[in-house]
Formats: C-alpha cells, structure tokens, sequence
C-alpha cells in the first residue's frame, strides 16, 4: 500500500484542508498511469473537486483587490461505492465481444461506505480524524476462450488501500474472504 495516499488523506482530514496537489491527472477520459482505467467520471468519489478560492489581486496603490478563482483540488474523503465496475484497460468500454479481447483484470464493488472526517474530543489542539471507509470488491479474469468473465474471489479493502488498488494494480494489504 502506498502510505503516501493514506498520509496525503490523513493530514487533510486533521487540518479539514483541501489541496491543490492532486491524486489524479485526466487525459482522454481517464486517470493517466494507473493500472486500472479509472474514468473522469469519478471524480467526485475521489474527492476531486472544482474549488472556488479567493486571491489577493494586484491593484493600484492604496487599495485591496480580491478575486475568486476556481482550482481542482482533492479532499480525504474518498467514496466509491457499491455498483462502480472498474477494468484494466480503457478498450473495455469498446463493443464487448471486442473490449474481452483486452481486458485482463475488472472489479466490482459490492459494498462500500465512504471515508468520513470527525472532529477529535475537546482536546486543546483538537483536529479531525480520518476515518477510513472500506469497499467489499470482487475480482474478475476473462476465462479461457476470453468469451466472458469470471470470479477470482472478493476482497475487502478500506477506501484508501482500494485507491491504491486502481493506481498500481497491486493487493498488498488485501485480505480475502
């Protein structure tokens, strides 16, 4: 698992932050360098969002100018949920007796709740803590003939190690059931 995302999520969730430094980059519909075809679309269970910031302006002397600016930014409260299908390859989305020539790995979610920030007691220095949402997922290979797909087993996952799933293909903290 990479304990970046799960550091990057745990200190927003703390400071109840956003960041302009994203988990994700989109080119042509998709999150570019991950191992699974993740969809803009999916912004949104990301936590990516279209903020709006306010700036300070150059102005002429004596005054104040301030403008709102919209930034993508990225929150810790990460959401996918049950129903999101995932495959490796963004030729899946291709006529399907076509798209199971390419396809080496999908997932499905079939259950899931989300990532939530919480305030901690009264302590003086307070904060927020992240607590993590999980996703129960079931994995699927193409048989044989590559004629359809079948189940590989199912996994359960917190949101964060799941995240860290679609971006490397990798299951290290996974434990089957």
């Amino acid at each position: 698992m990479s304990r970046s995302i799960v550091k990057q999520m745990t200190v927003l969730a703390q400071k109840n932050q956003r960041s302009t430094e994203l988990i994700a980059e989109f080119s042509g519909g998709f999150a570019v360098g991950w191992t699974m075809a993740v969809r803009e679309c999916f912004r949104s269970q990301m936590d990516i969002k279209f903020t709006a910031r306010t700036e300070n302006q150059p102005a002429p002397a004596g005054q104040e100018s301030k403008k709102q600016v919209k930034f993508w930014t990225q929150g810790p409260r990460i959401a996918f949920d049950a129903g999101h299908v995932f495959f490796d390859t963004p030729l899946a989305y291709a006529k399907w007796d076509n798209a199971m020539q390419h396809i080496q790995l999908a997932c499905s979610i079939l259950e899931a709740a989300p990532n939530e920030v919480r305030k901690k007691g009264q302590a003086p220095l307070g904060g927020n803590a992240l607590i993590e949402g999980y996703v129960l997922i079931e994995l699927f290979v193409p048989n044989r003939n590559k004629t359809r797909l079948i189940s590989k087993g199912k996994l359960k996952l917190s949101q964060n190690d799941f995240l860290d799933f679609l971006m490397t293909g990798k299951l290290n903290r996974a434990g089957e059931l």
